[in-house]
């Protein structure tokens, strides 16, 4: 089957108008200013569930070595700067008699900030928990 070209007549030219290409390029820009935010917000989301997450293991990390005896519960507060995962973390200790004369109640918060004072403020996790008195 042959193809036929087809011949343009002078004036009868194809193509866009410069308001078909500019109303394309307002839609591209858009779109593309939507796509970015999107990908920022993801990579924000994952730096903080990283963080969340490293934070948890500190504070899990250490309510084991209570369980187990690696550390002596003191029956007080106590804050303390931590290296793990290539940061300074900030560990803070609450450690209570519970009702039950047998158990401690044990309070870990974990915050990334740099100074004392905000660590307090804002912590990146929380673990609540009971351990053995130890006589």
């Amino acid at each position: 089957m042959a193809y036929r070209m087809r011949k343009l007549k002078p004036g009868t030219e194809q193509g866009f108008t410069l308001l078909e290409v500019m109303v394309a390029l307002a839609i591209f820009a858009t779109l593309s200013i939507a796509l970015f935010s999107a990908v920022q917000h993801v990579a924000m989301n994952s730096a903080n569930l990283t963080e969340r997450t490293q934070a948890l293991w500190i504070a899990d990390n250490r309510m084991n070595e209570l369980r187990i005896g690696l550390r002596e519960p003191q029956s007080q507060r106590s804050a303390e700067q931590i290296e793990f995962g290539g940061r300074l973390w900030w560990l803070f200790s609450d450690i209570q008699s519970a009702p039950d004369s047998r158990l401690l109640k044990v309070q870990l918060r974990v915050s990334v900030e740099t100074t004392q004072q905000r660590a307090r403020q804002y912590s990146r996790a929380q673990l609540l928990g009971y351990i053995e008195a130890r006589p």
